[in-house]
């Protein structure tokens, strides 16, 4: 299993990343601590209204997650200075990061707004993301590296490896659409993704990922914790995941995202064709991962879980609109 995923959280205190701040990036600024699965996220304020993100990752990251991440983030600014995306900010010394109390650490600015998950799913929202993805995947597309080698249990590519996780899911009837729906995606979706080009993806666009202002579009993404060399499509699977309607209709949602994104980035009829497999695959995914891990920290159950209902009602409503055959 993923050590990151099993090993707990850091535990500094808020007198602690004032601490930082100050010794290593000369801020000082008050902090309050933010909601984080794996890591810890502090948000800081000046007196004079500047915001930054002090980011101290868990223990078991590697420094060269670390820096890749740093490295991307970096390129977006050059690359497309205007995107809303956290910039990465050097230390009094120039650095990007450092290790503090074993942890590696970072400073980010701060994207303002509320979360999507705190405001109201609309039709503006949807096509502000799809432009928005559309624009952050092309200056992804020309950053050269990929991304470093590991076993990022978030990565649908490797979907496969989540069959032991059934085994903590008590229900009989959703364990069998769960491996269902992995049956389905490794026998028609893996094998084109396995030959598929590939790119640096932000790969976990959910609602707490996601800035938006007060008209409801997005004015931010956030949290490249989770980027891997991918397709393209399957990005666009993880953002859809989180549209699907819990109805007769459940891809509605997702494809006026879809075709938002689409016309900024054009995608191809078999990416399209595979799209519905890919988001089901996302789905249990989630269902699969959030159990396991509140299982292992009943502490954070209910962060850990809370994207699980929705992925639970959406891959039943998709199950039913086309049955996993």
């Amino acid at each position: 299993m993923n050590s990151v995923l099993q090993t707990a959280a850091p535990a500094f205190s808020i007198d602690e990343a004032q601490s930082i701040a100050n010794r290593r990036y000369g801020i000082e600024a008050a902090a309050r601590q933010l909601t984080s699965e794996r890591d810890q996220n502090f948000h800081l304020r000046t007196r004079d209204g500047a915001e930054f993100v002090l980011k101290i990752a868990n223990a078991s990251e590697s420094e060269a997650v670390i820096a890749f991440q740093n490295a991307v983030m970096r390129h977006l600014e050059v690359y497309d200075p205007t995107l809303p995306a956290p910039h990465v900010l050097p230390t009094r010394d120039g650095a990007f990061h450092f290790v503090e109390r074993g942890h590696l650490t970072r400073m980010l600015t701060f994207r303002a707004g509320r979360l999507m998950h705190q405001g109201e799913r609309t039709s503006l929202l949807r096509r502000s993301l799809g432009r928005a993805h559309a624009r952050l995947s092309k200056a992804l597309s020309s950053f050269a590296a990929e991304a470093p080698p590991g076993d990022l249990f978030w990565d649908v590519q490797h979907a496969q490896q989540l069959r032991p996780l059934l085994k903590h899911i008590a229900s009989t009837e959703r364990a069998s659409v769960l491996r269902a729906t992995l049956d389905r995606f490794e026998a028609k979706a893996l094998p084109w993704l396995e030959r598929a080009p590939r790119q640096v993806i932000h790969n976990d666009l959910n609602p707490h990922n996601v800035v938006i202002d007060d008209e409801g579009a997005v004015s931010g993404v956030i949290d490249f914790g989770d980027m891997v060399s991918a397709p393209l499509i399957c990005d666009v699977a993880v953002a859809a995941a989180y549209h699907v309607r819990h109805d007769e209709t459940p891809m509605a949602d997702a494809l006026e995202y879809v075709d938002a994104f689409s016309a900024e980035r054009a995608l191809t009829a078999e990416e399209i064709s595979l799209l519905p497999i890919i988001v089901a695959m996302r789905l249990a995914m989630t269902v699969l991962i959030t159990n396991w891990r509140a299982n292992l920290y009943p502490d954070n159950r209910a962060y850990i879980l809370r994207n699980e209902p929705n992925a639970w009602r959406g891959l039943v409503a998709m199950t039913e609109a086309e049955p996993l055959t």
